[in-house]
């Protein structure tokens, strides 16, 4: 299903020159797409948060935004961001990712894609890690996680401010609880990957662990970004989904349909990597039962299930 040829989905009237300059600048290297909630209340502040954030990386990233929820389309057009409507929904109305990967697919051209939730705030470091990872000689192809930071954003960031953005920083370093690699916010892999994926339920649990299952089973690289890229995971309640937390994840319908797509939950093998980036390049992890990062996320792990079960 990751079909790594590299000429794949390659659009052959874009020639590799054009790619390099558009104005004198160089073209977006990633675009990153999500899938909004619908706008307001406290959804409203977080979302705005995050996409101004992905727009202020231009020109190395371009900002996809999918779905018709209420406020997309506004919101698009006032931070000068693309917007795809048609995105299919289940049954429940929940948005499908197959029918969002594909239309990432199609309506982009850049060398990598990148799917973020849209709750996540990244920085400078985010397209620094994606620019350093397509040097590497190990890396034709690869997929890319990280582990989120979870912050209480109470405030809008204006991210054209240097001094808001370095504050922001420091808040996350103070007061940031970093979270276990099981919680994955982003998935950065080369375009020709993830063509065809099952019909997963966004928001709902086991569909991210089979990313990094899945690529692991046909041999592609899985790189750990949490050293190279600051994720900030603004904290918020589940008001917009009918079931807790636990529901979304673990026990509700959805969670428990994307659990039989997926051919099992895999949480230790969705949510290991086989290499970590580091400021001296990429180094390769060691079996899971020897590897210092994996023991040091285990009490990370252990709170999440605690937490889980508390709500």
């Amino acid at each position: 299903m990751l079909n790594p040829d590299p000429q794949a989905t390659v659009p052959q009237d874009v020639s590799i020159e054009a790619r390099e300059l558009t104005n004198n600048h160089p073209l977006p290297t990633v675009t990153v797409f999500a899938l909004p909630k619908p706008f307001g209340g406290k959804a409203d502040l977080i979302q705005r948060n995050a996409i101004q954030s992905w727009a202020a990386l231009k020109p190395d990233v371009e900002v996809l935004l999918l779905g018709d929820e209420a406020g997309i389309k506004e919101t698009a057009e006032e931070f000068g961001v693309r917007h795809i409507s048609g995105l299919q929904c289940n049954e429940h109305g929940t948005p499908l990712l197959d029918s969002a990967f594909q239309l990432a697919h199609q309506e982009t051209t850049t060398d990598y894609l990148a799917y973020c939730n849209c709750d996540v705030i990244l920085t400078r470091d985010f397209p620094n890690a994606i620019h350093q990872l397509s040097r590497e000689s190990h890396f034709p192809h690869f997929v890319a996680f990280g582990q989120r930071t979870d912050l209480n954003v109470d405030r809008k960031i204006d991210f054209k401010q240097a001094t808001q953005i370095q504050r922001l920083l420091q808040e996350c370093q103070t007061k940031g609880v970093r979270a276990s690699n099981v919680c994955k916010e982003y998935f950065i892999f080369n375009r020709q990957l993830y063509q065809n994926i099952p019909p997963f339920a966004v928001g709902r649990g086991n569909w991210d662990n089979w990313m990094i299952h899945s690529a692991k089973q046909t041999k592609v690289p899985v790189v750990n970004l949490s050293k190279m890229v600051t994720a900030i995971h603004q904290i918020h309640d589940y008001s917009h989904a009918s079931l807790n937390r636990w529901g979304c994840y673990v026990s509700g319908t959805e969670a428990k349909e994307n659990r039989r797509l997926a051919e099992g939950s895999h949480i230790i093998s969705g949510s290991t990597a086989t290499w970590r980036m580091t400021q001296d390049g990429p180094k390769k992890e060691l079996p899971k039962l020897i590897s210092p990062s994996f023991w040091a996320d285990a009490p990370r792990f252990i709170r999440l299930v605690f937490d889980l079960l508390a709500r």
